[in-house]
């Protein structure tokens, strides 16, 4: 019987032979990879012209699945209704999982991501130390409030030095309220992601996610990218742990593109948003290319 989740998918239709065990191995049998994709276009791009053609040289076909909600988007993956997915970092894998401990996905492979950055319409500054030379006692500093990004916005204004967080609690389940030192006598409030952007000409500074940045065209109007070496924070496709385990044909044959010049050529490429992005480490060692922004 199908799931009422099904319901979300845009692409429902491709279920028809999703619902039992021996359907999904025979979708496994004929070569047909469904990917979970958020509603942003930022990473189903990247499939389309950095991955899809490679495998599909290889005789696969590949179906995106949209979902809007991060339970129902791992649930999916959990379920086999999907046999891979992207859209989240692995700091936010990790938070759901500790909340839903059966649940047995693992990151796969971690791909250039639009990092988050440090806006500002109220001052114009070229840099964060004439940021900090600029805001004024009282001017409000709006940060995501989804927790796991919360913490990561926090994280990075204490690395930029506008803030110092409570030293005896795991900085990765910290929020606003613990913050032990503020610098400059900011207003740090925790709005919703979406909203930071459009209100971003009436506070002092806004934390705003690198791919609503990249969408909205300002990505490159950021007063500094978010600087992490780490690959915690950098968008990750997702299996399940039985998946990595048998390792099965397709699982290498996708493995394989990701990492390919063809991959890199595409990423790299003007033509495309993708050369704006923060490079993960493997890529950085593969290719040496280091990343441009964020210093």
């Amino acid at each position: 019987m199908k799931r009422i989740i099904l319901s979300l998918l845009v692409f429902s239709a491709i279920f028809c032979a999703c619902s039992s065990k021996p359907d999904k191995q025979a979708r496994a049998d004929s070569k047909t990879l469904i990917i979970g994709v958020t509603q942003k276009p930022t990473y189903p791009d990247l499939i389309k012209y950095a991955i899809q053609p490679l495998l599909e040289q290889k005789g696969y076909t590949i179906k995106l699945v949209q979902l809007d909600d991060q339970h129902v988007f791992n649930q999916t993956l959990v379920d086999g209704e999907v046999d891979i997915n992207i859209g989240q970092h692995e700091a936010a894998l990790n938070f759901e999982k500790v909340n839903n401990p059966e649940w047995r996905i693992s990151p796969l492979i971690t791909v250039p991501s639009a990092h988050m950055g440090i806006f500002s319409d109220k001052y114009n500054v070229k840099d964060i130390e004439e940021l900090k030379k600029a805001v004024q006692k009282g001017d409000v500093v709006a940060m995501p409030d989804d927790i796991t990004n919360l913490s990561r916005s926090l994280i990075f204004l204490e690395n930029i030095g506008f803030i110092k967080l409570r030293q005896d609690k795991d900085k990765f389940a910290t929020t606003e309220r613990d913050i032990a030192e503020n610098y400059y006598e900011l207003k740090y409030r925790v709005l919703k992601a979406e909203q930071i952007p459009r209100i971003l000409n009436s506070i002092g500074v806004g934390v705003i996610y690198g791919d609503d940045a990249d969408l909205l065209g300002i990505l490159d109007k950021a007063v500094i990218r978010e600087v992490d070496e780490s690959d915690l924070f950098l968008n990750t496709f997702v299996v399940r742990d039985e998946t990595l385990e048998a390792q099965p044909e397709w699982l290498k044959d996708f493995v394989e593109a990701v990492q390919s010049e063809e991959f890199k050529n595409v990423v790299e490429d003007p033509q495309y948003r993708f050369h704006r992005y923060y490079r993960p480490s493997w890529y950085r060692e593969k290719w040496g290319i280091a990343n441009e922004y964020g210093k």
